[in-house]
């Protein structure tokens, strides 16, 4: 079938329906169509609509191709599987390079085994009162400013990175390859540097990189 265009496929499906797979009467409607006789023959059309009806599509079939892409999939699982039980953080292009597998069947061999890459979230613990205490502080905060006792214009707003020194964590390009969400807790190290940004209206900047022992 590879000479014949998805139309053409889907036309001899529509007409196998039509005609409860009556081979004559597609021909006829083939003939009424495209004022030839080049159409395939009845094996081929039979083989169409059967695969039509298991698959839903009109393109060829690929059950060969994923034969032998199952045998792959089978005797890389499980290399693939001890991989990863070792470090689950490795990256498919490390993991590819080490197991000497292409990364395109590295990834199939990945989602077979349901492996999905998780961003690792940085939150903080929160106890049942901070809900309370925070909501406090924002009511203190709005009357300060409503009364003048806080000048909006002197406000500081800043924000701070971590850069530890052995490179324990980067969230933007750590990955977690798991079959589900995991519910886990990274350690941080104690002394990392910091790098803080401060601004104040309107444009002043304060920029300062120091260690957490000088806090």
């Amino acid at each position: 079938m590879n000479k014949y265009s998805t139309d053409v496929r889907v036309f001899i499906v529509l007409q196998m329906a039509r005609c409860d797979e009556n081979v004559k009467a597609v021909q006829r409607a083939w003939q009424e169509k495209f004022h030839n006789k080049n159409w395939p023959n009845k094996r081929t059309m039979a083989r169409l609509y059967a695969k039509f009806k298991r698959t839903g599509s009109v393109e060829d079939d690929k059950k060969a191709m994923a034969t032998a892409t199952a045998t792959v999939v089978t005797d890389g699982a499980k290399q693939v599987v001890d991989f990863f039980a070792a470090d689950l953080t490795r990256s498919v292009r490390r993991a590819a390079e080490m197991l000497r597998i292409k990364r395109t069947s590295l990834q199939r061999i990945m989602k077979e085994l349901e492996l999905s890459p998780y961003k690792i979230q940085v939150t903080q613990p929160l106890n049942e009162d901070h809900t309370q205490r925070r909501s406090e502080f924002e009511q203190l905060m709005l009357e300060k400013l409503q009364t003048g006792e806080i000048d909006v214009k002197k406000i500081w707003f800043s924000d701070e990175a971590y850069f530890t020194l052995d490179g324990h964590l980067n969230k933007q390009n750590y990955r977690y390859w798991g079959r589900e969400r995991p519910e886990i807790t990274v350690v941080r190290s104690l002394h990392p540097k910091n790098f803080l940004c401060g601004v104040q209206y309107p444009r002043m900047v304060c920029l300062a990189l120091f260690s957490s022992m000088e806090l």
